[in-house]
């Protein structure tokens, strides 16, 4: 999984409105690429270079929500599917990465064995930012799950339990647990029916199921998130199935 970017903010209301309202101006995936057969191999690829280049969790997140939204309206020839994957990298690491940790394009030509210029690869950014009206910002599931983590430990939270003693370590081990779940969510197509704010939700959900977290599900999460245990049920069925 790629690194995470702690998210802290002393205005979590403010921002979770403003990304709800972010939320609802998405495009629509409709699964219309003649290549979705290759999503999941593209997903794997993309996801192994953002590791390899030590992007973050937002970086990738945003990189597949490009490429899924941008060959859903593209015929795009095999030979060019990784250059799009790769070019997908490229937006969103300009996008949410430090100047310093984008990468070059020949960073990125490297895992394609060299095999695109980089005219064509100019070509294809140019292309997929036209493609989004040069609006590539978003709010993905690893925005809404670093927004929700703020408040991941809620007052009278247990561990099997046991009162919570180490905070810092609490809060680590339910990032590792939350960001197995977020790795799901990208990889299975299934959760692209759900909006990224349910979908985050649900992720965190199942990462303090798995810390063992009583109740799995706090009251301060449910405030804040807008959705209680219920409305995350099928979201939760399908990343432990």
């Amino acid at each position: 999984m790629a690194q995470y970017t702690a998210y802290v903010t002393d205005y979590a209301d403010e921002v979770l409105l403003w990304m709800r309202h972010r939320e609802a101006q998405q495009l629509p995936y409709n699964g219309n690429s003649p290549q979705l057969s290759t999503r999941g191999q593209l997903v794997e690829f993309l996801c192994f270079v953002t590791e390899q280049l030590k992007l973050s969790v937002v970086t990738t997140h945003l990189a597949v929500y490009l490429m899924d939204r941008f060959m859903d309206g593209h015929h795009i020839n095999d030979s060019q599917l990784k250059l799009t994957a790769l070019t997908a990298i490229l937006v969103a690491a300009k996008f949410e990465e430090k100047d310093m940790n984008v990468p070059r394009i020949p960073d990125l030509n490297i895992f394609a064995k060299n095999k695109y210029g980089i005219t064509i690869f100019n070509a294809m950014e140019i292309f997929m930012l036209k493609f989004f009206n040069w609006n590539v910002g978003t709010v993905t599931v690893a925005h809404f799950a670093e927004l929700y983590l703020s408040v991941g430990l809620s007052v009278g939270d247990t561990i099997s339990g046991n009162t919570i003693t180490n905070t810092h370590l609490t809060r680590i081990s339910l990032w590792n647990y939350t960001a197995r779940f977020l790795d799901i969510s990208l990889h299975d197509q299934g959760f692209l029916q759900w909006g990224n704010s349910l979908v985050a939700a649900g992720c965190v959900a199942c990462g303090r199921l798995l810390c063992h977290f009583n109740p799995v599900w706090s009251n301060t999460l449910h405030r804040f998130t807008g959705y209680d245990l219920q409305a995350l049920s099928e979201v939760m069925n399908l990343l432990i199935r």
